[in-house]
C-alpha cells in the first residue's frame, strides 16, 4: 500500500486542532509541502542517505489536572508529518475488535477517515453503564504513566507482528530511536492522534488473551473495566492481567483503581446537590487521550439565582478541577461573563488552557479580555510551560486587534518561564508590528537549526520575497530541514 500525500495531510490537518500544541510551523509546512515532507522521510529511511535523519526532540509539559505535567516531546514538521504517515500508510492494523466480550474504542479508522474520539467514548461510557446493570460486579482500572512506560523495542515487536513490510518496520525504530536519542522509554509523543492509534492497539495483546475468563471487557486506550457476576473470577483476571502488563514493564495506577463497582465518587458518578439541582446528572469524557472534560449531556437551562451560585464558586479554593471546568460551560453557555474569568481561570487551572483557547470564540469584548491576560502575564508570580503556550494562541487568534496584544507578546517573550516552544509560538505568529522582524531576524542569521528558527522562518511567510530571499539564504544553509523550510516559506 502506498502512501497517498494528499490523504496524509487531511488526516494531519484534521487532526491538528485536537494536539497539545499546535504549533503553525508545522500545520503550515504539512499544508504546503507536504509532497517534500514525504520525499525528505523516504530520504531518511534511505541507508545511502546518511546525511538525513530524524532529530532528537525538544521535551515539552502540558498540563494535568491538580497541578501534575505531562512530560512529553514536541515533534519538528517532519517527525509529525512522520507519524500520520506511518499510521496512513498501515491504517489497516489498526483494527475493531471482532469479540463482542472483549471490545476496545477509539483510535482507528473507518471508511478511510480517522473515527471521532468524543463520539467513541460516548460509546465506550453507555456500554460500561448497560455492562454494569448486566452483572453484578465489575473492577475499572487504567495504567500508571503508559505513554511514558512504553519500551520501545515491545512496540516495535508489536508492529512487525502486524505484518507489516520490513522497510516501514525499520523506519519506525529509526524513528524511535533518533527522535529520543537512544533512550528506550518515554520516546512516544503524547496528544497525536496516530501515537494514540498505537498505544491503543499496542494493548490488544490483552484483548486477546484466553487467560482472562471475566464475561465481559472494554477499553478506552489504557482504561479497563472487567465484569462478571464472580468476585473471584474478577480478582484472577485482574492479577492475570497485571502480571501480563508487568511482562512489558506496564504497572497499575492504584489510586484510580475501583473494585466490584464500590462507590466513585468523581463528579462523572456523583454530583453534589447543587450541581445536580442545577445540571442534572453528567457523564465527563475524562479518559486517556481526553484532553479535558467534555459534558456529554445537554446542559439544563438555568435561572439567574443559580448562574449566580455558579459564579461564586469559582472563587472558592476548594472547587475541583472536574467542576470548574463544568461552571466554565455554563457561563459560555448561559452568560456573557466568560471575559471577565478566562485570565483567572488560566492561572488556577492551567490544564483547561486549551479549553479556555476555544471557549474565547464566544467572548465579545476582546479589548476586556486582552486587558485582563496582559495584566495575568505581568503580574503572575509563575505560569508554566502550557499557559504562556495557550495565551499566545488566544491572543494570535483572537486579540491581534486589542490594544494590549504587542504588550502580550514581548512579556510572553521575554517571560522568565518561557521555553523553547512557547518562545517559538511568538515568532511564527506573522507581522511586521512590535519589533518581531528583529526577533526572528536573530534567530535567522545565527546559523542554528531549532524551534526558535524554524518558527522564526515561518513567521516571514507574509514579508515581501526580498526580505524572505535575504534572510533564507542565510538559514537554509544551516541544515538539510532548515533548506526544506526554507524553499516552502520563499515558494508562498
Amino acid at each position: 500500500m502506498t502512501s497517498n500525500y494528499l490523504k496524509v495531510r487531511d488526516f494531519y490537518l484534521s487532526d491538528y486542532d485536537a494536539t497539545l500544541f499546535p504549533m503553525e510551523t508545522c500545520r503550515y509546512m504539512v499544508e504546503k509541502s507536504a509532497s517534500e515532507i514525504s520525499d525528505y522521510i523516504s530520504k531518511i529511511g534511505n541507508p545511502s542517505e546518511k546525511q538525513h535523519c530524524f532529530l532528537s526532540q525538544e521535551t515539552v509539559y502540558a498540563s494535568k489536572t491538580k497541578h501534575h505535567l505531562r512530560r512529553t516531546i514536541k515533534l519538528d514538521p517532519v517527525a509529525e508529518y512522520y507519524l500520520y504517515e506511518m499510521a496512513y500508510k498501515n491504517r489497516k492494523i489498526f483494527r475493531k475488535s471482532n469479540n463482542p466480550n472483549r471490545q476496545h474504542f477509539g483510535y482507528r479508522f473507518s471508511e478511510g477517515k480517522k473515527i471521532e474520539i468524543h463520539q467513541s467514548y460516548k460509546e465506550f461510557i453507555d456500554l460500561a453503564e448497560r455492562l454494569k446493570c448486566d452483572f453484578k460486579y465489575h473492577i475499572k482500572f487504567d495504567i500508571s504513566s503508559y505513554f511514558n512506560s512504553i519500551y520501545h523495542h515491545d512496540l516495535l515487536n508489536w508492529f512487525s507482528a502486524q505484518k507489516t513490510t520490513s522497510a516501514d518496520m525499520e523506519l519506525l525504530g529509526q524513528f524511535m530511536r533518533e527522535i529520543n536519542s537512544g533512550f528506550s522509554i518515554d520516546f512516544l509523543p503524547h496528544g497525536l492522534y496516530p501515537t494514540k492509534m498505537l498505544g491503543s492497539h499496542f494493548l490488544s495483546y490483552i484483548d486477546h488473551s484466553e487467560l482472562i475468563k471475566c464475561e465481559a471487557m472494554i477499553r478506552f486506550m489504557d482504561d479497563f473495566l472487567l465484569f462478571s457476576d464472580s468476585k473471584d473470577i474478577l480478582v484472577k483476571d485482574f492479577e492475570t492481567i497485571q502480571k501480563s502488563l508487568g511482562q512489558k514493564s506496564l504497572n497499575i495506577n492504584s489510586a484510580k483503581t475501583i473494585l466490584f463497582g464500590e462507590e466513585d465518587n468523581s463528579i462523572s458518578k456523583v454530583v453534589d446537590e447543587i450541581k445536580e439541582r442545577v445540571m442534572g446528572k453528567v457523564n465527563t469524557a475524562t479518559g486517556s487521550g481526553i484532553d479535558y472534560e467534555v459534558y456529554i449531556q445537554e446542559l439544563k437551562d438555568l435561572n439567574k439565582k443559580e448562574i449566580d451560585h455558579l459564579l461564586s464558586l469559582v472563587s472558592d479554593d476548594n472547587i475541583t478541577d472536574d467542576e470548574v471546568s463544568l461552571i466554565i460551560d455554563c457561563i459560555c453557555e448561559h452568560t456573557s461573563d466568560f471575559k471577565d474569568y478566562a485570565a483567572e481561570f488560566i492561572y488556577k487551572f492551567p490544564h483547561l488552557s486549551k479549553k479556555i483557547f476555544h471557549k474565547c470564540s464566544s467572548v465579545e469584548n476582546y479589548e476586556e479580555l486582552s486587558h485582563s491576560l496582559h495584566e495575568l502575564v505581568k503580574t503572575a508570580e509563575y505560569l508554566n510551560e502550557y499557559q504562556l503556550f495557550w495565551i499566545a494562541k488566544i491572543t494570535e487568534k483572537y486579540l491581534l486587534d486589542t490594544s494590549p496584544c504587542g504588550k502580550i507578546f514581548a512579556l510572553l517573550y521575554e517571560h522568565k518561564n518561557a521555553t523553547t516552544i512557547s518562545k517559538a509560538k511568538i515568532l511564527e505568529i506573522p507581522g511586521a508590528k512590535y519589533g518581531m522582524p528583529e526577533w526572528r531576524e536573530i534567530h535567522l542569521k545565527n546559523g542554528s537549526s531549532g524551534w526558535l528558527s524554524w518558527a522564526s522562518a515561518i513567521g516571514m511567510r507574509n514579508d515581501t520575497k526580498q526580505t524572505k530571499n535575504y534572510l533564507m539564504s542565510y538559514f537554509s544553509k544551516a541544515s538539510s530541514i532548515n533548506k526544506l523550510i526554507a524553499d516552502t516559506v520563499t515558494a508562498s
